[in-house]
């Protein structure tokens, strides 16, 4: 079996390091290579196809977010940008991520999507990913205990909601714990010596809530118009309003009218992919789709307002009918639900799928489709994180041997940030020396005895005579002599009790410093526990 090369992703753990590929001012090359490789299908209906598409679907994805993003923050500098490309189709970049309280590694994204799309003239369009599922309704910030000053992670949530459900579904439950969240998180932290930008974000994150109402949506929209705080202009819609217009229907049939060959492509290229990375999990990156008698499970998910949890799409076609459910037996059971779809002719197909879909029957892509859409028809260049970019790679196996074009190229963009407090140089904790030490008061105890006063003590004589017995060890009878070396050990450990509990008692206090170093240290905490215009300065060096 042949295996591809895949390109590895790694952060850097030091605070201001960057990991931008390929390199920032190789972004409108990149662009420019990309819609050179759209018009390069080995199947020339395919390129007459896509050819057609994006234009349009590029349309109606800017009026929609356009549409979107004038509800909370100011869209004239984008109407601008769009009328210099006049009759021409705009260039846009795009980027994407689910509508949580990220690390600032991940909001380096935002702000170099926000740089290349001055720089280059294009529109930069961010896609809230709502349709992933929401883990939690919380988040783990550092935690300063006043009295030891110790540091820790603590848990403070914003709603009672437990996660489990997409995040276009999660509603809030509890207003006022939402409310008050900013305060909750800054009496968690304790003294920290910075003023995290909570305060800022959760301002907008209160105003966005009375909008809609979402926990997702409202997280999303807040942090946008932070970053409007702060000069950022990009646009911004969440992926289950992308998903409701002609053309991503349009998009969906060009996989689900010839599902059982992009179920091989789909699961040839994963095996590959898990060949190449020494996987064995038959879930990881994705699970195979699977085949029921004449129904065979696609890409897709499928939710609604009555039954939020995410099910998988299965279809089954017969002749020119594609019938989409999500289980399936549920046609002949009359369980679940199910839509049918004639596909004669494939823009009324499209359109009679965009009309089907409602807020019950919410059609919704799995990650690879979503980003398979975004860079083969809406963008001229993604910009992934660093799971993205790893994962994406299967992605792009798939586009081409399913499509049969080049796929195009995306960057993957992430940083490292830490707190202040982790920025210094540090003594490190000495916790393997202290433990040698401690062990060395059983084994080698000498090494912890004051000989310097010279005399007879009996320390000196029982340390004189294991070093007469380590000089000369017999070929013979070494039982006898290891029982003796044994005994003068126990001896002289005996009498380092309280070395042992000085030495104890050091390696608690390091172990603890560790600890709360290594807690500050993380560059995995949400951002909003930082200071903005730190972060803000931190970025646009790294841009510069």
């Amino acid at each position: 079996m042949v295996t591809h090369e895949f390109k590895q992703y790694r952060a850097s753990r030091r605070h201001g390091d960057v990991m931008i590929q390929p390199p920032l001012h190789a972004a409108g090359g990149i662009a420019a290579a990309n819609r050179r490789r759209f018009s390069q299908h080995d199947h020339p209906d395919d390129a007459a196809m896509f050819a057609a598409l994006r234009p349009r679907a590029r349309k109606q994805m800017i009026e929609d977010a356009l549409r979107y993003t004038s509800a909370y923050r100011d869209v004239e500098w984008a109407k601008g940008r769009l009328a210099s490309f006049g009759t021409n189709i705009p260039t846009v970049f795009m980027a994407g991520h689910q509508p949580t309280i990220f690390h600032p590694g991940v909001w380096f994204k935002n702000f170099a999507l926000s740089h290349l799309g001055a720089v280059h003239g294009a529109l930069p369009i961010n896609l809230v990913i709502d349709n992933d599922v929401s883990s939690s309704s919380s988040i783990r910030v550092p935690s300063v205990d006043l009295e030891s000053g110790d540091v820790r992670r603590t848990t403070v949530a914003y709603d009672d909601a437990g996660g489990g459900v997409p995040f276009e579904q999660t509603t809030i439950r509890d207003l006022e714990t939402f409310n008050d969240f900013d305060t909750s998180v800054i009496e968690a932290m304790g003294d920290v010596g910075h003023d995290p930008c909570i305060t800022p974000l959760w301002k907008h994150a209160r105003e966005a809530v009375a909008r809609c109402g979402v926990a997702g949506c409202a997280l999303a929209q807040a942090r946008h118009v932070l970053e409007a705080d702060v000069g950022l202009r990009t646009l911004e819609m969440p992926l289950g309003v992308l998903c409701r217009g002609s053309a991503f229907a349009e998009f969906l049939l060009t996989i689900l009218t010839d599902l059982p060959r992009f179920k091989a492509c789909y699961n040839e290229q994963t095996d590959l992919y898990r060949v190449a990375h020494g996987i064995r999990s038959s879930a990881h990156p994705v699970p195979h789709l699977e085949a029921d008698g004449d129904w065979i499970e696609s890409p897709l998910w499928v939710y609604g307002n009555d039954s939020p949890s995410r099910k998988a799409v299965w279809v089954k076609r017969t002749g020119d009918e594609l019938i989409l459910s999500d289980s399936p037996d549920a046609v002949a059971s009359s369980r679940g639900r199910s839509i049918t779809i004639d596909v004669s002719h494939r823009k009324l197909a499209a359109e009679q799928l965009a009309n089907l879909v409602d807020p019950n029957f919410k059609l919704r892509p799995r990650a690879l489709i979503t980003t398979m859409y975004a860079r083969l028809i809406l963008s001229d260049l993604f910009i992934h994180g660093i799971g993205g970019g790893k994962y994406d790679q299967l992605g792009d196996r798939i586009i081409e041997d399913f499509y049969g074009v080049k796929s195009p190229e995306f960057m993957v963009i992430s940083a490292t940030i830490l707190l202040p407090a982790a920025r210094t140089d540090r003594e490190p904790q000495k916790i393997g020396e202290l433990k040698r030490q401690i062990r060395d008061t059983y084994y080698q105890p000498e090494r912890s005895i004051d000989l310097s006063s010279g005399g007879e003590s009996s320390q000196a004589l029982l340390v004189a005579k294991k070093r007469e017995l380590l000089a000369n060890v017999p070929e013979q009878n070494k039982k006898a002599w290891h029982d003796r070396v044994s005994e003068i050990n126990a001896k002289l450990s005996s009498e380092l009790e309280s070395v042992r509990d000085e030495l104890r008692l050091r390696l608690v206090e390091a172990e603890k410093a560790e600890a709360s170093e290594s807690i500050l240290a993380s560059r995995e905490h949400p951002f909003c526990v930082f200071e903005l215009n730190d972060l803000v300065q931190t970025y646009r060096k790294m841009l510069a």
